[in-house]
């Protein structure tokens, strides 16, 4: 028979909030996501999780603006949802972000994405740091409104200081939307980034300090990372590194690609139990989700 609970221990359950992740077929099998987590963001580029992103903000800033477009079981718990959304892009400038919105979503939900999301775009500076031939980056696509830093870096190469400056002014663009929702946009660029400099340490420092921050502001912030789930699940560094995961999963059946999700632990509280496996499904209004069945820890 389990203890029960203190009246501190009760207290803090009871003032513990949870978002919905936004996606058909999702919410209503899960509780949500309790506000103060980090989420990865996981799985191969065809996967779906660029669609699984795309579906969740909008389907939340839609809950938070335009709840009679939502359902009421969404609409209801759009209390804890922040009011806008901040997307960070490391490497995809903010037209390529947009046009990919733009494929995945309807009408309506790209319209109210956009009016509540900010893109903070350091795909120039992030290409500054790698030695691009000089004929490719001068034929790059350029934004004036990009992110900037400080002081323009003496010379294109790659150096350990400036991947830290890069570093820095993400955390503290991050830190400046302490109170939105946060997409970082992507690990897979900060792994790619250590073949060119970026020391491997200080990429989970900077995991690790954006989940404490996100505790300690009560938002929610979900890190992209294109990668084979069971790769990422069998990288000690990464798998259990955040708060939650959700890890998606492609297999190529005939002439049909078979998609399927599943949503890691929040606190270690899905570890033990049988893990739900949903079928993945992306038409004209973005991604949804279809439970099919139950597997035990054998299998995962």
């Amino acid at each position: 028979m389990a203890p029960e609970s203190t009246p501190e221990a009760k207290s803090i359950s009871s003032g513990v909030s949870y978002i919905p992740f936004g996606i058909p077929g999702l919410d209503g099998q899960v509780r949500g996501i309790p506000t103060g987590s980090t989420v990865l963001l996981a799985g191969a580029s065809d996967a779906g999780g660029d669609a699984f992103t795309y579906t969740s903000l909008a389907t939340l800033m839609l809950a938070k603006h335009r709840p009679e477009m939502v359902p009421n079981s969404i609409a209801r718990r759009s209390e804890a949802i922040p009011e806008s959304v901040t997307y960070i892009t490391l490497s995809h400038d903010r037209e390529h972000v947009y046009s990919e919105l733009d494929a995945v979503l309807d009408g309506y939900q790209f319209e109210t994405l956009t009016e509540h999301m900010t893109v903070a775009d350091f795909s120039q500076r992030f290409m500054e740091l790698l030695p691009v031939p000089e004929p490719l980056f001068d034929a790059r696509r350029s934004d004036a409104e990009i992110e900037q830093p400080d002081a323009e870096p003496p010379e294109r190469e790659p150096a350990e200081e400036t991947f830290e400056k890069l570093l820095s002014d993400i955390s503290d663009r991050v830190s400046d939307a302490a109170e939105t929702l946060i997409v970082i946009d992507s690990l897979t660029d900060l792994e790619r980034a250590t073949e060119f400099g970026l020391p491997q340490n200080h990429e989970i420092a900077f995991l690790m300090g954006l989940r404490e921050a996100v505790v300690n502001w009560g938002n929610v912030a979900f890190v992209k990372l294109d990668r084979p789930a069971g790769d990422v699940r069998s990288d000690e560094l990464i798998h259990g590194l955040l708060h939650g995961s959700v890890y998606f999963y492609s297999n190529d059946k005939g002439f049909e690609t078979y998609r399927t999700m599943r949503v890691g632990s929040f606190g270690g509280a899905l570890d033990t139990e049988r893990q739900t496996v949903f079928e993945s499904l992306i038409g004209p209004t973005g991604f949804r989700a279809k439970a099919t069945k139950k597997i035990g820890p054998s299998n995962w």
